[in-house]
């Protein structure tokens, strides 16, 4: 099989789909059509970050403005950034996946996300590879979307190796040149990197807020507005996230990871971690071992 061509599609393509929304995968690729484009017209705002590589045609989107994607394009959406789409007739091939993906040491992590940190620091959204670099990255997510369906035993350890070499690539495309933006986007987006970087310490809407040298009641305002979610849940998500990890990669106790993502009281992180998982964390560990979907 050619790396430009596609694998089989199979009837768990939604499965695997919904596995990862619901954040028992790590990553998830595959096609983006006029049909199936995940892009709806309203703005959406979701928790992991997203590559898009356009493949024919042609999309219309707004991302911190309105932008015409076009064959060849690489669209960068980093967690927590507003987009919707106006009108497409674009095949394109998507890449989400959570932070928790990356290495579990701050450095290393950043490292790897500097083109989507970029975007978020207000740099352009798209990125216009050349031909190589182009090719490298289809051959790289294709490789991707195979690991994904044969869902084999190392698959997943493939894919995360493959996502490594899908943002080197992005950091190869990558410019440092940053355009000025509205305020209130460029407020929430510096709110997102402050509570990703601290989200483990003791941390609050009003310490956010004196951090960026505005009032609580607007940072409030200006997230919710252009996130759809408070302050505290994105608290909550980055916490969760890093509780995620050390139940996946760890043989800590559930006490001790709870105290290692903020929470001092044992009970309450196990209530919140249902709340959004719908399990406790030791079942959701179990059903990690397990290899449940």
């Amino acid at each position: 099989m050619s790396p430009a061509s596609p694998p089989a599609h199979t009837h768990w393509d939604s499965a695997l789909r919904r596995d990862f929304e619901e954040k028992r995968r790590l990553t998830w690729i595959g096609p983006l059509s006029q049909g199936s484009l995940r892009v709806p017209r309203h703005a959406v705002v979701h928790s992991y970050a997203a590559v898009v590589l356009v493949l024919k045609g042609e999309s219309h989107v707004r991302h911190a403005g309105e932008l015409v994607l076009r064959a060849g394009d690489v669209h960068l959406i980093p967690p927590g950034d507003a987009h919707g789409r106006e009108h497409s007739d674009a095949q394109a091939l998507g890449l989400g996946f959570y932070l928790e993906a990356l290495s579990d040491d701050p450095e290393e992590r950043e490292a790897r996300l500097r083109p989507l940190l970029r975007v978020r620091g207000g740099c352009h959204p798209v990125l216009r590879p050349t031909l190589a670099q182009r090719r490298r990255l289809l051959r790289w997510m294709r490789l991707m979307e195979e690991e994904q369906a044969r869902s084999e035993r190392g698959s997943d350890e493939a894919s995360l190796a493959l996502l490594r070499l899908v943002l080197i690539e992005l950091e190869r495309m990558s410019s440092p040149e940053a355009a000025v933006e509205p305020a209130s986007v460029g407020l929430s987006r510096r709110a997102l990197s402050y509570i990703e970087t601290h989200c483990l310490e003791p941390l609050s809407l009003a310490k956010v807020a004196r951090e960026l040298g505005r009032s609580a009641p607007h940072v409030a305002q200006v997230v919710r507005q252009e996130t759809g979610r408070s302050v505290g849940e994105w608290i909550l998500e980055c916490r969760m996230a890093e509780a995620r990890s050390r139940l996946r990669h760890t043989d800590e106790r559930v006490d001790i990871v709870a105290e290692r993502v903020g929470y001092a009281d044992v009970t309450h992180f196990i209530r919140l971690f249902r709340r959004v998982h719908g399990v406790t964390p030791a079942a959701w560990r179990r059903r990690m071992e397990a290899g449940v979907r």
